[in-house]
């Protein structure tokens, strides 16, 4: 049947997510067991509609590392399974795929074709554009970011020529999401960016910037503790699934939300008592986020430019036995352990952070190396008491505070 293209019928063909089509009240998508590769070369077509492309194209997009002695057969057979399955559904499959040229094409010239990641990326376009204030561009935002449902083919992830497609439309998603919640921050819509940065981090649930401003907003729309408890969730949460370290913008963030608006006029009592609130219950040394630490650090090395006493940096990094990164289940163990063991060795008044995936950093108000080498040892002696691997390895630096 010939139409005018005002009056075609349209397929909306969905690829963020998930890969589906729907024409009216047809339907069909990857979520049932039917080749992976059938639906890859499907999509294949699709976004390559509008381009002439050989069988050498279709054959290095499927096949990538395979030989094949019939090329040509195996395509043949491919396409073959790719139109029974558009016809199951009830699609038109010789309209749809056919034979151009010697190859293989998605024609739209019975039946339109609409793609939700072409849109995304029109929108995404529109509203990253530095000219376009995002006042005026803030429904376009709310549109993309609702059109992006998750990655591009998730099932096909792992096909060479999805991996690029992929990472670029999840580029612009965090772009975007992120302009967004910037906007809506310093507009006071708090609300709004927790909601926004809260499905973002349900899609990319280890993308540290959805977490800045999800924790942020929170702490500005005056839910201090619920943001603290997120920080500290999140950190965590890097380190033992991913062996992220956060940046340092992320780390200064627990300056930002850890303080808090004081009274115009305040007892000493009182003043006391919130000074005390951080540390109490807390047993053995001092355990305190990075931005804390620094602040410490700060402090001491003026008290060195004064006085010219001696007080220590340590390092201390947990690895194998040959100086790599451990599997994360295990780097998690032993981090934990290594806690616990340089919090039993010091005294309550000494203070330590864990810097990264893998290390924690303590400062010791020791007046010489060798003290602090016995010291460092204590924490050595406890910890291979208390963990039993033989395949990990403590290893340490000591170097005293230089005036600022």
């Amino acid at each position: 049947m010939n139409y005018t293209s005002e009056e075609r019928p349209v397929i909306q063909v969905n690829t963020l997510g998930g890969f589906s089509l729907t024409l009216g009240e047809k339907n069909m998508g990857d979520n049932d067991n039917r080749s992976r590769k059938a639906w890859s070369l499907l999509c294949f077509l699709i976004m390559n509609r509008k381009k002439e492309l050989g069988i050498g194209d279709l054959f290095a997009a499927i096949w990538p590392d395979e030989s094949q002695d019939n090329p040509y057969g195996a395509l043949k057979t491919l396409v073959f399974r790719v139109r029974k399955m558009l016809e199951a559904a009830g699609f038109p499959a010789q309209e749809l795929l056919v034979n151009r040229h010697g190859t293989y094409a998605w024609s739209s010239e019975s039946l339109g074709c609409r793609v939700d990641a072409e849109r995304f990326e029109e929108l995404c376009h529109l509203v990253l554009d530095p000219g376009r204030p995002m006042a005026g561009v803030y429904a376009e935002a709310m549109e993309a970011v609702a059109l992006y449902r998750g990655y591009f083919l998730p099932k096909s992830g792992d096909e060479s020529w999805v991996i690029p497609i992929s990472a670029y439309y999840h580029s612009l998603y965090q772009k975007v999401v992120c302009r967004t919640a910037t906007y809506l921050t310093g507009e006071k819509r708090y609300e709004e960016t927790v909601d926004l940065c809260r499905r973002a981090a349900d899609i990319d649930p280890y993308d540290e910037h959805f977490y800045y401003h999800l924790i942020y907003a929170s702490f500005l729309e005056g839910r201090q503790e619920e943001a603290l408890k997120l920080y500290n969730e999140t950190t965590e949460m890097f380190y033992r699934d991913k062996l992220i370290t956060p940046s340092e913008s992320f780390k200064e963030l627990y300056r930002v939300i850890s303080s808090r608006e004081r009274p115009a006029l305040a007892q000493l009592d009182q003043i006391q008592r919130e000074l005390g609130e951080a540390i109490s219950g807390q047993d053995g040394a001092y355990l305190c986020e990075y931005a804390v630490f620094k602040r410490l650090f700060q402090i001491e090395q003026r008290g060195v430019e004064r006085s010219g006493d001696s007080i220590y940096l340590c390092l201390l990094t947990v690895s194998d036995r040959q100086g790599r990164m451990l599997r994360p289940e295990i780097q998690s163990r032993a981090m934990e352990r290594l806690k616990q063991s340089v919090k039993c060795s010091l005294r309550s008044s000494d203070a330590f952070s864990r810097y990264s995936v893998s290390q924690y950093i303590i400062l010791l108000p020791t007046t010489t190396y060798e003290n602090g080498e016995r010291v460092v040892r204590r924490i050595l002696g406890n910890f291979n008491r208390n963990y039993v691997r033989k395949d990990v390895a403590i290893n340490y630096s000591l170097s005293p505070i230089l005036p600022g």
